[in-house]
């Protein structure tokens, strides 16, 4: 390409690089991560000092599940930018779903300390402390990021996870009630907030969101599970049962969901699906049970103790399932 007239040369590749910068945004929020990434690349060519095409790339890596390389990209825009709260905050992100969550807090805490009023920082911390079972802090937080952005709709949802962990399902309820006003069509509000109706036994409510999150992804394991369990609740076994066979059939992990499928063929007459059921779910638990009380014996010798005594309380929550 020949340099616009009037432009010198590095200007020119500056502008070029923007332009490519800019494409890439727009590709990614058309959901086309793999151009995106093409295009953010393209702009660091042209422009290696570019910190935010660095983030970029690394948000595009992170939707294509290349969370490492996500991590790895936001680490170059910070030996460039060691400010550059974007980078902080998508870091963090791709440090979550990788479960590095200690990680993931200090990454907030620094983002925080150059900007005391990132609502994503926020938020982004509250989801890690959750993580670690501190869902008090996660609530504060949570009211910290709402405090600065009140349509925030991921720290209404996570606010409210939070507040159902504490089993304070009414207080979780209405959090999901200020998401979906925000945007009906929030599958996370719709789920957590049929599960919430559904702790509290208003299974007939519950339906109703967990038919509206399916409508929106239909084969969600979770949702399936749910509205399975929500009939199986209020008797209807014959709806449950295809239901939660899905569920299993997506998820063989879920020892509930063969629980609760055990129980709906029992109370259909099908005894051999019943005890069938009911030995999956047995292996899965026992292999739990056996692989949590090693996980919490490691906790307790490296000195986690309020870490142990939680991985000990879902122990126990298996066994008496």
């Amino acid at each position: 390409m020949v340099p616009t007239p009037g432009l010198h040369t590095t200007e020119y590749n500056n502008k070029i690089a923007r332009d490519c910068y800019l494409k890439g945004l727009g590709l990614g929020r058309a959901g086309q991560h793999e151009e995106a990434l093409a295009a953010f690349s393209d702009a660091l060519t042209i422009d290696p000092g570019f910190a935010l095409a660095y983030v970029g790339r690394g948000f595009a890596l992170g939707k294509l599940g290349r969370y490492e390389e996500e991590i790895a990209s936001c680490d170059q825009a910070l030996e460039i930018n060691p400010s550059c709260i974007d980078a902080l905050n998508t870091k963090a992100f791709a440090l979550g779903v990788l479960g590095h969550f200690d990680q993931k807090i200090r990454c907030c805490e620094q983002a925080l300390r150059i900007d005391p009023e990132s609502a994503i920082a926020w938020n982004n911390m509250g989801v890690a402390l959750g993580k670690l079972g501190q869902f008090e802090e996660e609530i504060r937080c949570c009211d910290r990021a709402l405090s600065l952005r009140k349509r925030y709709i991921s720290a209404w949802v996570n606010k409210g996870y939070a507040l159902g962990r504490l089993k304070r399902y009414e207080e979780e309820i209405t959090c999901y009630d200020r998401a979906l006003r925000i945007y009906p069509y929030y599958f996370s509000a719709l789920f957590q907030r049929g599960v919430a109706l559904s702790k509290l036994k208003r299974h007939t409510e519950s339906l109703d969101m967990f038919d509206r999150a399916l409508s929106i992804d239909p084969d969600h394991p979770n949702a399936l599970f749910f509205k399975g369990f929500s009939l199986s609740a209020l008797g209807r076994h014959h709806e449950a049962v295809p239901l939660l066979e899905q569920a299993v059939a997506d998820d063989p992990s879920n020892a509930e969901a063969w629980v609760v499928l055990s129980n709906s063929c029992f109370m259909l007459g099908k005894l051999d699906e019943s005890a069938k059921a009911f030995d999956q779910a047995y292996y899965i638990d026992a292999r739990d049970v056996r692989s949590g009380i090693v996980k919490s014996m490691v906790m307790m010798k490296a000195g986690r103790i309020d870490d142990a005594i939680r991985s000990f309380s879902e122990i126990f929550g298996i066994l008496m399932r």
